[in-house]
């Protein structure tokens, strides 16, 4: 029973902030006929859904981080996943059915049934990295496409109650495909570096449980062996001629190895792919400068290797202590903090790429505004996020506390920008954005690189958690 409970449980308490958000908004779904009574309940369903969706996304973050083939050794573990899954679609599937059943009448309650089970099975897979999650987003931008009468004609055809029945019956045949993919019978290899860049097909520092197909695969071996080129020529021009700029050089490439053209390549093509597909679907509408200000968060998701990477290499850091051979520690660390460096060439292109795109799919007559914001915001911001995550402290809460402020400040950042060069002008508003930008940047970088060079140097690897 307590491993029961457990496992309840452990959705919400791996994302205490994640939950309580979404406590929240399911919680005033619940409240607004109370304090509206005359809302519509349009309004409500789409709280409740929204609510939903995203708690059943949170269970599928954590069924990805348990599923690994040896978790299903453990005693009686298959039992207890099925007990909390059942109680997790009582709580959060049957009894929401119901309430919408006799709140809205029995068809919706219906339809709360089998297309709430075909939305929660679509959460799972998204969350869960199965690629077969992309074929909701097809539906999604299908959708999109179509014309108004033939909506009208299939929004018609929804009174049908024998189609809840069969979204039922899907959802059951694809939620038994997610367990297949999630808990497979081979052991995937350790990613090679703990400063692997994220990818929508590899997490860094992740063991992830799903095989790639054969063109992930083609596709992250070119990038490989772009690398190794890219290694063997630095290393013999470092051995042909020493000296410290091919030696930061060859730090930079030993510590980051896709940050190179290819690696850059296939983040371009991945995430690219993604956000177009995402436009495809819901971009109607949506205003230029708020989706490149979050694309800028995705740029700079790359930066934050350092401070995932940094505690995971201190057992591998010893032996480049003693191959550098430096004079003191301070030197060593001055060495590490200035290959981090190398991280913002292929940020700030993400950058120029990622809000490019979103101005040729939204607004292609702003494409010159949005790139000179991107011109004049990003490089200076870059510089800032990278200090603000060299230093991560090892707290979880912390870490998320930090993460979350450092993301809402890029997307304000962005979006105060925007504003400032489409009030006052490229010139003018440029020109007062970069005094501000450079000056906040280089005093948060030099702050972060003194605490970096003169904190302690570690080489013990980072206390795990008990249980």
């Amino acid at each position: 029973m307590k491993a029961v409970i457990r496992l309840t449980l452990l959705p919400l308490r791996m994302a205490p902030w994640a939950s309580a958000a979404i406590a929240v908004l399911l919680g005033f779904s619940l409240l607004l006929p109370l304090i509206l009574p005359a809302s519509e309940s349009t309004g409500i369903l789409v709280l409740l859904g929204v609510g939903a969706w995203f708690l059943w996304m949170l269970a599928g973050f954590t069924l990805k981080s348990i599923a690994h083939p040896e978790t299903l050794l453990l005693p009686n573990f298959r039992r207890a996943l099925f007990t909390a899954a059942t109680l997790w679609a009582l709580v959060f599937w049957l009894l929401p059915a119901a309430y919408v059943s006799a709140r809205f009448g029995w068809l919706s309650g219906w339809w709360a049934l089998g297309g709430g089970a075909l939305a929660i099975t679509g959460a799972l897979l998204s969350s869960a990295g199965v690629r077969g999650a992309m074929y909701f987003w097809l539906l999604f931008i299908v959708g999109n496409l179509l014309p108004k009468w033939l909506l009208q004609m299939l929004v018609g055809v929804l009174d049908n109650p024998l189609l809840p029945a069969a979204a039922l019956l899907l959802a059951v045949l694809m939620l038994s495909f997610v367990w297949r993919r999630l808990f497979p019978h081979d052991d995937p290899a350790l990613p090679e570096t703990p400063f692997l860049p994220p990818t929508p097909g590899r997490r860094s520092g992740s063991r992830s449980p799903l095989p790639a197909n054969k063109l992930m695969r083609r596709f992250n071996a070119w990038v490989e062996v772009g690398n190794d080129r890219r290694l063997q020529r630095c290393a013999a021009r470092y051995q042909a001629q020493p000296g410290p700029v091919r030696e930061r050089t060859l730090l930079r490439i030993l510590l980051f190895p896709h940050e190179q053209i290819r690696g850059w390549l296939g983040r371009w093509v991945l995430y690219g792919g993604m956000l177009s597909i995402y436009l495809l679907a819901f971009g109607k509408g949506l205003r230029v400068d708020w989706i490149a200000g979050y694309t800028v968060f995705f740029a700079m998701v790359g930066l934050n290797t350092v401070g995932l990477g940094m505690p995971r290499l201190r057992p591998s850091l010893l032996d480049l202590y003693f191959d550098l051979a430096p004079t003191t520690r301070a030197t060593f660390k001055t060495r590490l903090v200035d290959s981090f460096l190398g991280l913002l060439p292929g940020a700030i292109l993400s950058a120029y790429v990622y809000t490019g795109l979103v101005s040729l799919w939204l607004a292609p007559h702003a494409l010159i505004q949005i790139l000179a914001t991107t011109t004049v915001l990003v490089p200076p911001l870059a510089l800032a996020t990278l200090a603000l995550y060299m230093n991560l402290p090892e707290g979880t809460i912390a870490r998320t506390v930090i993460n979350l402020l450092t993301i809402g400040g890029q997307v304000i950042a962005y979006w105060m920008t925007y504003l400032l060069l489409n009030h006052l002008g490229i010139l003018v508003g440029g020109g007062l954005a970069l005094i501000i930008a450079w000056a906040f940047a280089l005093g948060t970088w030099q702050a972060a690189r003194h605490h970096f060079i003169q904190s302690p140097l570690h080489f013990d690897p980072p206390v795990a958690k008990p249980g």
